[in-house]
């Protein structure tokens, strides 16, 4: 049976986000857990930001995956503590984060998984209604 989102007389677009983006975060992992063990998504997050481009100050990081300091500096501590990722102090209160060969290694794997969740996703909405829901997210995003 398909549950209806829909309250206060109209539909609740705001819900169907946070449970689109929730789906969307409990796929992702399970994913790594089955192909890159010990691996959060969060985690994930700032590997694939790395990958981009390495040398990131937090706060870039930040912009880049939307989560607040005080997180992307939780995770930050934890890809350190597993040696995926070193940190440079740059002044008090900035950090710039830079990949280990240990976590260099894990780049294929991570961006395969990537590439893959992007075609499932195009294969899910088609090609076209992709470009538009990707288009309306930018807009409420801005």
């Amino acid at each position: 049976m398909k549950q209806e989102y829909m309250t206060y007389g109209g539909p609740n677009s705001g819900c169907l986000v946070g449970t689109a983006y929730q789906k969307m975060v409990s796929d992702l992992n399970e994913i790594l857990r089955e192909k890159v063990k010990e691996l959060s998504v969060p985690e994930y997050m700032v590997l694939r930001s790395l990958y981009h481009r390495d040398g990131l100050q937090q706060c870039e990081i930040c912009d880049i995956i939307g989560k607040d300091k005080g997180a992307v500096c939780r995770t930050v501590k934890s890809l350190i503590r597993k040696e995926l990722v070193y940190a440079e102090i740059i002044s008090h209160k900035c950090l710039k984060v830079y990949l280990t060969p240990k976590g260099e290694s894990l780049r294929s794997e991570i961006l395969k998984i990537a590439d893959e969740r992007e075609r499932d996703l195009e294969t899910l909405l088609g090609p076209k209604d992709l470009k538009i829901f990707l288009s309306c997210l930018k807009k409420i995003i801005e």
